[in-house]
């Protein structure tokens, strides 16, 4: 009996247990004692994630709780680094509501496709926190609320910031800058050609028709000279001159310098008015109606008027 007892304190096997009672019920007492075998413990297995790295249990899985969500992670790592959200949304040019929104996990708030995914970067790259293990989180996270990673989000708008990684390509400035200049050039082209079809209308019209031209040639030969009824002078010089003048009743006095090859023409109705010097008088050369005068070398005014003109005639 106390070798039966022996044997089931022993084996730990129920099966080897019996085959022991069995076999020891007719055997002889001896003061040999079993050797008791060691109780193996059954290991739980783990697999590595070779993307990340990380030891996952074969029976739960990991799902990141531990450590709080992606959000969560992202705002530790920032207040491990003392930066605030300011800052940040200075450095990334990411709105401070986008930046909310990713530390609290509102994915909705944000644009949706490949601009939640620079957001995302560019924030973990910020803080010093792995940008493809950020990438899974909010992927992982996405697919559990049953959002689609790549599609845009429930109320897509556009976005008002650029960001470092998605640079705008060449072919776009380029296209734009070709849709620019095209514009320019149809403004100039049309108001070129609005320039010509109004110009041209009125030159012609400014051309008398050929009727008209004959009839006053035929008139002006008709009509007696206009020097001949009127009262005209003309003044030039033989020299460089300084002449001042003024007409009728004028008080304004107009001066010029007189160039020997540019003559001054006057039609005053009763009265003109020269104003020279003395010593240059002689250089002085005037005509009323193609009559020549003689200039007064005693007077530094000279007034010339219908009545006494004739007296100063050569």
């Amino acid at each position: 009996m106390t070798r039966l007892r022996r044997a089931h304190y022993i084996v730990p096997c129920r099966a080897a247990r019996t085959r022991y009672s069995a076999s020891d019920r007719g055997a002889p007492q001896s003061g040999h004692r079993p050797t008791a075998r060691p109780v193996i413990t059954p290991k739980t297995e783990r697999h590595v994630n070779p993307k990340t790295s990380d030891q996952t249990l074969e029976g739960g899985g990991r799902d990141g709780g531990a450590d709080g969500s992606l959000g969560e992670q992202l705002r530790r790592a920032r207040e491990a680094r003392g930066v605030s959200l300011r800052e940040i949304s200075e450095q990334t040019r990411i709105t401070m509501r986008h930046l909310e929104a990713i530390e609290s996990d509102d994915y909705k708030q944000l644009p949706g496709g490949i601009f939640n995914k620079s957001f995302i970067k560019s924030y973990a790259r910020h803080v010093g926190f792995d940008e493809q293990r950020a990438l899974e989180l909010y992927a992982r996270t996405a697919r559990e609320r049953g959002e689609s990673v790549d599609e845009v989000a429930t109320t897509p708008h556009r976005s008002r910031v650029y960001m470092d990684d998605p640079a705008r390509s060449p072919w776009v400035t380029f296209l734009l800058s070709v849709v620019i200049v095209g514009v320019l050039a149809l403004i100039v082209y049309g108001g070129l050609h609005y320039y010509r079809r109004t110009e041209g209308p009125q030159a012609a019209g400014a051309q008398p028709s050929p009727a008209a031209a004959n009839a006053n040639r035929q008139a002006a030969a008709q009509a007696p000279p206009a020097a001949a009824q009127g009262f005209h002078v003309q003044v030039k010089s033989a020299r460089p001159f300084w002449l001042t003048s003024w007409q009728d009743d004028e008080k304004k006095k107009r001066g010029r310098f007189l160039a020997p090859d540019k003559p001054e023409e006057f039609q005053p109705e009763s009265a003109l008015n020269l104003h020279y010097d003395k010593v240059s008088a002689d250089a002085l050369q005037v005509t009323v109606n193609g009559q020549a005068l003689r200039t007064p070398t005693d007077t530094t005014v000279w007034t010339i008027t219908k009545d006494n003109y004739k007296q100063f005639a050569q």
